[in-house]
């Protein structure tokens, strides 16, 4: 392929008309993942303002089925933490989904101890989490000494708090939950760090076109020759394209076979950005551009 067939044909994808935002009006509906007043939904306030409608969604799936089959035009999903790292589901779902980046975001993302009226801390033996909350808060929540139960249905253990009035339990969650379930805070800011945040992808149709100021997302699995990783790495460093995250996760198809992950700045339609992605795909089995996006806002 030509350089002008590439531009044409990267045109035609990204939907250069189309901002990655779209209108506001009464009608825009977000979807997310998680409760009201989690992070997820604060996510979709700062993009698009305390007027948008949200839906919430007990999982990234049925994010992504949403905005896939049309009954919502953008997803927000959570992507990597500061202290986690990355979220595998939700970059397995990105490869195999035809869906696109076309936003991200950057939250700090710090938790609270809540349970019932009647609930102490002395009097806590079992604590609820997700497991990227625990992973999290990990050093306060072992000095407690209780049983860390991981759950992957906050709404569904708050309910389950509340109904039987533990007064024994008690579960980490944002502090906007607990805002919303009526939940007593028994401890504020439990995470192990201060600085302590998650960047968030916005999904949809088509990604974003270029700002000035952009990021592009892509995954690739190399051929299996001396050097390939070397060569890959070599067309962006001979452009002076800056990688921000280079991350691998195992195919699921073939034991010891991983996909390589890429973050790096600039958009795809820029001329040295579809000179590097034209040498990189000769060097790879397969490689897909995830989506190219306004890079977020340092916290």
């Amino acid at each position: 392929m030509n350089t002008d067939d590439s531009q044409r044909s990267l045109e035609e994808t990204v939907g250069r008309k189309e901002s990655f935002l779209p209108a506001q009006s009464n009608d825009l509906e977000v979807a997310f993942q998680g409760e009201d007043g989690s992070f997820g939904q604060e996510v979709a306030f700062n993009l698009f303002g305390r007027s948008v409608k949200t839906r919430q969604c007990d999982t990234v799936e049925e994010v992504y089925n949403l905005v896939q089959q049309d009954s919502l035009t953008h997803g927000i999903i959570p992507v990597e933490n500061s202290q986690e790292g990355s979220i595998g589901s939700t970059y397995d779902l990105l490869l195999e989904s035809s869906l696109l980046v076309c936003g991200e975001a950057q939250i700090r993302t710090t938790y609270s101890l809540a349970g019932n009226k009647s609930s102490t801390l002395s009097s806590l033996k079992k604590i609820y989490a997700h497991p990227q909350a625990l992973g999290q808060c990990q050093a306060f929540l072992r000095h407690l000494g209780c049983e860390l139960i991981p759950t992957y249905h906050t709404l569904g253990t708050v309910k389950m708090i509340k109904e039987k009035r533990l007064s024994d339990s008690a579960i980490v969650a944002g502090e906007g939950v607990a805002f919303a379930s009526d939940l007593k805070i028994l401890a504020r800011e439990i995470e192990d760090t201060r600085w302590n945040s998650t960047r968030f992808f916005l999904l949809g149709k088509h990604d974003a076109p270029p700002t000035g100021s952009d990021k592009t997302s892509i995954v690739t699995l190399l051929k299996h020759e001396p050097g390939t990783l070397y060569q890959v790495i070599k067309e962006f460093a001979e452009r002076r394209i800056n990688l921000s995250k280079v991350e691998t996760r195992p195919t699921r198809k073939t034991p010891w076979e991983y996909h390589f992950y890429i973050d790096f700045e600039g958009h795809r339609l820029d001329s040295k950005i579809m000179e590097a992605l034209e040498k990189v795909e000769q060097a790879c089995l397969f490689m897909k551009v995830l989506g190219s996006y306004p890079r977020a806002k340092p916290l």
